[in-house]
């Protein structure tokens, strides 16, 4: 089973999180990020969301 880590604070996510996708680059190709639950409330606070 694949285990991923959240990419903001690096701690195994045990749960269902967010993921994060950047714009296509030149190749069209995209980054994509993993954000557990409590780093993604905290994104939410800061940016107002």
């Amino acid at each position: 089973m694949i285990k991923p880590k959240c990419n903001i604070c690096k701690k195994e996510l045990n749960d269902f999180g967010a993921l994060l996708f950047s714009p296509p680059d030149n190749k069209n190709k995209v980054d994509k990020k993993h954000i557990c639950k409590e780093c993604y409330n905290k994104l939410k606070e800061e940016f107002g969301l």
